[in-house]
């Protein structure tokens, strides 16, 4: 096995781009007809609905599987216990600022969109905001979720790893690596059946629990999904970084085949979202392992073939992915909901939310990089001016590393 040493500019440009992806998909579940979502146009779109639909089923898929390979390149450069005390404060310090200045945020936003609808007059609206604002609870963390998840599946791979560096996935690998060589398609066509089973399993978990009374019941649902749901992805991406000849076998290089088989399962789970009972449930989440795990070995080897050198330009916008990943959300959240006072076609709404959230949340992000307090709140860096494992000031690097 060997291990590429330079910079791969493609992962952090695909991790960038999934993450930038955010704000077209929850700027358009605001216009879902199928699937209820915090700020809820009054106005819907079938169009949205699908393209919602067709996001969901890849971007968090393939982010874990780019977290992964991150993870385990990082993991052969670093002591894992020290890698890991770095991740606690590069994740758990950026999800703390979340929870104390966003969540609040987007809390009060919930609360007026009732009176904005007219189903509550505002005096209510506000009596509940004081409400909530002093009550926090687990609904606060919204989309800083993947946060802990990644704190987790990190501390996972640490446990795994214990004892040789890397001993515990040699064998699997070197295992994995003879069948990929020898029979690459049986090898995804198993990736496939298994990331469908798995995903059919968490549906069936996640809606029993449903089903059972209690606290417990509700926090295991709650654990399943969407915590469980993308332990899998998390993993084969830290396979993919040891290996060469795995990547090979598995990532899509050229053809029409793969593609053309990815996108019409996007396409059937997106028509069946919204389902989650019986049958239909079962099949919806069949066809999303399916096209999860297609779409992110594409979207790899696209990134792989067009966004393998730098570029300065897209350099500062994979630099301020991560903060506007942060921002996105509550930004969102106020114009979706400004929106419900207008009367515009809900695609030109869609249009205008993403155009504005990206553009003020990059523009915070400058802000945010001026300031090492601030860089340190909203990235997780660290304000001292020593330098890392590069010989790189801290100012000069990524936010996503």
């Amino acid at each position: 096995m060997s291990a590429v040493t330079a910079r791969e500019h493609q992962w952090d440009w695909l991790r960038a781009f999934l993450m930038l992806l955010g704000i077209p998909y929850h700027a358009a579940m605001a216009y879902n007809a199928r699937v209820l979502w915090d700020i809820q146009s009054p106005e819907k779109s079938e169009i949205l609905t699908f393209l919602s639909g067709v996001l969901v089923t890849f971007r968090m898929p393939a982010f874990f599987i780019v977290a992964g390979y991150f993870a385990a390149m990082m993991l052969e450069r670093r002591k894992p216990t020290s890698w890991l005390r770095g991740r606690i404060i590069r994740l758990g310090i950026p999800f703390l600022t979340g929870l104390v200045l966003l969540a609040p945020i987007q809390i009060a936003v919930i609360d007026l969109e009732t009176a904005l609808t007219g189903a509550s007059s505002m005096s209510t609206a506000l009596d509940q905001v004081g409400e909530d604002l002093i009550h926090p609870g687990a609904n606060w963390i919204m989309h800083l979720w993947f946060l802990p998840a990644l704190l987790a599946y990190s501390g996972l791979l640490v446990l795994i790893m214990a004892g040789h560096r890397f001993g515990c996935f040699h064998h699997v690998i070197d295992r994995t690596e003879a069948i990929c060589r020898a029979r690459p398609r049986l090898a995804l066509m198993f990736l496939i059946l298994a990331t469908s089973a798995w995903e059919v399993m968490i549906h069936l978990a996640h809606q029993d629990m449903l089903t059972r009374q209690g606290a417990l019941p509700y926090l295991l649902a709650h654990g399943i999904d969407p915590y469980l749901r993308y332990l899998p992805f998390f993993l084969i991406g830290a396979v993919l970084r040891p290996s060469p000849d795995i990547r090979q076998a598995l990532v899509w290089t050229k053809g029409y085949g793969l593609p053309a088989f990815g996108i019409t399962a996007a396409i059937l789970a997106a028509a069946l979202r919204g389902a989650e009972a019986g049958t239909s449930g079962i099949a919806y989440n069949a066809f999303d392992g399916v096209a999860a795990i297609l779409l992110s070995l594409i979207l790899i080897g696209i990134a792989e073939r067009f966004w393998n050198r730098s570029d300065p330009r897209i350099d500062r916008i994979v630099d301020a992915s991560f903060s506007i990943y942060l921002l996105h959300h509550p930004i969102i959240y106020a114009l979706a909901a400004l929106f419900i006072l207008m009367q515009w076609p809900p695609v030109v709404e869609f249009l205008l939310i993403c155009l504005t959230t990206f553009a003020f949340s990059y523009g915070i992000h400058r802000l945010i990089r001026r300031s090492p307090l601030a860089l340190f709140l909203f990235n997780g860096v660290p304000m001292s001016g020593k330098t890392r494992d590069d010989g790189r000031p801290q100012g000069s690097i990524t936010t996503l590393r």
